[in-house]
């Protein structure tokens, strides 16, 4: 494999994380925009082109992957609730979009391998895509929820000591601070008008998310209604107990980016310069071309 084709599927490569990184970033938008979209605008309107790809490439598969992933089926759904159900997507659209990437550059990874390009069994991790965009929105969601905690608990504490019953107050704050937080409230909320009762609501709750905050939140509230606490000071002290973890959080946040953003960083210029030092050498040594190729 020459130099010229090794540099090509490296510069490849990069592009494809490049708008791997881009397809992160706006999904989080879309999905973070999701709670407040227009009247007669649907979220499934805005979908990204490869996922629209792959769910027409793993329909007619979307049978056998069903029951390839029947074994992981609950965890495959608890990970989607956790990410918030992105686009309304579900264990069986998860299996089709699943089927369909693993064809699609299965597909790819064939063409290049059968054109002498080695390198190009890289492209089999696209494979992954479904999985790993869950992941991400699924860390998204769960930091977003984390962030909200402290004020969504400030406004709820207020709300209740103004006079109205937990439940009500709960669904004018969810309706007045829309969010990943407020979505998880409200689908509590509706479990309890369907007449599940409030503590096992909660406990779905904290099932559905893998979050410290919505986990102490949950324990905290129950453990206070056990004790026959007052609600609006046990939620004043809960909240003043989530704002300094979620400022301990936060600088554990800062402190776990910084290596990532060397890593980055590294890994973007440490190419580039050891191109410049190869040319620097090859220049400065006086060797012709013909005489590294034999000519």
């Amino acid at each position: 494999m020459t130099p010229i084709l090794v540099l090509a599927s490296a510069a490849a490569l990069c592009v494809l994380v490049m708008l791997w990184g881009v397809a992160l970033l706006t999904s989080d938008q879309r999905v973070a925009a999701s709670a407040v979209l227009a009247p007669g605008k649907t979220a499934k309107d805005d979908v990204f082109i490869l996922d629209a790809i792959a769910d027409r490439l793993g329909a007619p598969l979307a049978g056998p992957a069903m029951d390839m992933l029947a074994p992981w089926r609950v965890k495959i759904r608890k990970r989607i609730d956790a990410a918030g159900r992105p686009g309304g997507l579900t264990v069986e659209g998860y299996a089709r979009r699943t089927a369909g990437y693993v064809v699609l550059f299965s597909v790819i990874t064939l063409l290049l391998v059968l054109n002498g390009q080695s390198l190009g069994l890289v492209c089999l991790l696209g494979c992954f895509q479904n999985e790993l965009v869950l992941y991400g929105k699924r860390v998204a969601r769960q930091d977003d929820i984390q962030r909200s905690m402290p004020d969504f608990l400030d406004v709820l504490a207020v709300t209740v000591s103004a006079g109205l019953s937990f439940r009500m107050a709960l669904a004018r704050v969810a309706e007045s601070m829309p969010g990943a937080l407020a979505d998880e409230f409200l689908v509590a909320l509706r479990q309890m008008e369907l007449g599940t009762p409030r503590r096992e609501a909660f406990e779905d709750l904290r099932a559905r998310n893998n979050s410290e905050a919505v986990n102490q939140f949950v324990t905290a509230l129950l453990q206070a209604e056990e004790l026959g606490a007052p609600l609006g000071t046990a939620l004043i002290d809960i909240g003043n107990d989530m704002r300094r973890e979620s400022a301990q959080w936060a600088r554990r946040k800062a402190q776990r980016a910084t290596p990532k953003i060397t890593g980055i960083t590294m890994g973007m210029t440490l190419p580039a310069l050891m191109m410049v030092v190869l040319g620097a050498l090859f220049f400065g040594s006086g060797v012709g071309t013909s005489g590294i190729f034999g000519g």
